[in-house]
């Protein structure tokens, strides 16, 4: 065991004097010196999930702490209504750029742009300027990349979101740019009225899935195979039926309490949008059908909020990411006090090699067993059915036991 290993270990140790579980990652070494974003697997922000990302640490190859902050984009749950185009003044290409211009005739304050595109699998950047007269320009946003709303409409279109700080300019230009050689196809450039979005996203598999039509009028859907209680803010569901439906549905925890409720139409696309749900092994989701036939749900895909940690960090460094210590004590860092100055658009690397450094309980994450799976009752009805079978043996020796004596007694006659 390293030094690194054992600093680490008798720090945790330390917070209440008991050995915990401890989970460790190795965070992608970096190329140069600066500011990254770390960004947070499911499995980790699931781990760190019930003590709300504040047991997460960073060390380097020396054993000292890094210094970070967390860039979350925190999820709202609110309804989109209408959605209002901005008429445009310009809609050009030229090479891999758009040059796209806004006439803002009502100037208002805006702080958002919807931008709806062809879908286009690429990394996508985007820059403002404003003007009142289409001569003189001002910066309003450097260049940064850009949030997409995870929509997919009917015909495959994409919904982007900028955000910018808030100014009343008559005219705003917006460049988009991507790494590819072939510029987007713009659609529309809107906002949408008394509503509020989600960041990116990341699916999570949960396993597959068990379906089960109970004789209450009622489709469960359990996920047994669900290694983690992961922290959902996203839910797509794909319903197979030849007619329309609407249906009310419900995750509930193990208790049977609702967490959310939602319903499924066949006039919608079923995807649903959550404030930080925790989708544990025992939850399930339960669809009311009332009179009406089951629905056949071909998948259901779950996503988690992308999150990310901002630090500083030296090439030729080694780091690693602690977390799991529930009792741990939030950081409090410099770094915090210049968030607002770091820039937004920063590389991003990822993390690797999830393990238990510290497992005393070797207990973590354990599912609760069905009560179908308890060894109680699986041996009690092996007992039950084997004395059935026992029964309907003696029965039948029994019947022709009693045939035999009355075929013996006919031939004496």
């Amino acid at each position: 065991m390293n030094n690194l290993s054992i600093s680490i270990i008798c720090f945790f140790l330390t917070t209440n004097g008991l050995a915990q579980s401890v989970w460790k990652a190795d965070i992608q070494p970096v190329e140069k010196n600066g500011y990254y974003h770390i960004e947070l697997d499911p499995q980790t922000i699931a781990i760190s999930g019930k003590n709300e990302l504040t047991d997460l640490k960073i060390f380097d190859g020396r054993s000292l702490e890094v210094p970070y902050f967390i860039r979350p984009v925190n999820p709202i749950r609110d309804v989109v209504s209408r959605f209002e185009s901005y008429r445009l003044k310009e809609n050009d290409t030229k090479d891999s750029l758009n040059c796209i211009v806004v006439d803002n005739e009502k100037n208002e304050n805006i702080n958002r742009f919807y931008i709806l595109i062809s879908g286009a699998e690429v990394t996508k950047y985007a820059s403002i300027r404003g003007s009142n007269d289409l001569k003189q320009w001002y910066i309003v946003k450097q260049k940064t990349s850009i949030s997409n709303f995870g929509y997919n409409g009917e015909y495959n279109h994409e919904m982007l979101i900028i955000d910018f700080p808030c100014g009343d300019y008559r005219y705003y230009e917006i460049i988009l740019s991507n790494n590819q050689n072939s510029p987007l196809k713009v659609l529309k450039v809107g906002k949408f009225e008394n509503s509020s979005v989600y960041g990116q996203f990341t699916e999570i598999d949960p396993g597959k899935f068990i379906r089960k039509d109970s004789a209450d009028k009622r489709t469960y859907l359990y996920f047994p195979d669900l290694s983690y209680p992961y922290r959902i803010n996203k839910l797509e569901f794909v319903v197979r039926s030849n007619a329309d439906y609407f249906r009310h549905a419900e995750i509930r925890n193990s208790k049977g309490q609702k967490q959310f409720d939602f319903d499924l139409s066949s006039k919608s696309d079923n995807i649903f949008f959550i404030a930080d749900l925790i989708l544990q092994p025992d939850s399930r989701i339960v669809v009311e059908n009332y009179g009406n036939p089951p629905l056949i749900i071909d998948s259901v895909k779950v996503y988690g909020l992308n999150r990310y940690l901002c630090a500083y960090l030296e090439r030729g460094q080694t780091y690693s990411l602690l977390t799991g210590q529930k009792d741990s004590i939030p950081p409090r860092y410099d770094i915090e006090h210049f968030q607002h100055d770091i820039p937004a658009d920063l590389p991003i690397i990822k993390t690797s090699g999830l393990h238990c450094l510290i497992c005393p309980e070797n207990k973590s994450f354990e599912r609760t067993p069905l009560w179908i799976e308890n060894p109680v009752f699986l041996r009690s009805v092996i007992i039950v059915i084997g004395l059935f079978l026992v029964f309907i043996c003696l029965k039948m020796i029994r019947e022709m036991k009693d045939k035999k004596q009355n075929q013996e007694s006919e031939n004496k006659e």
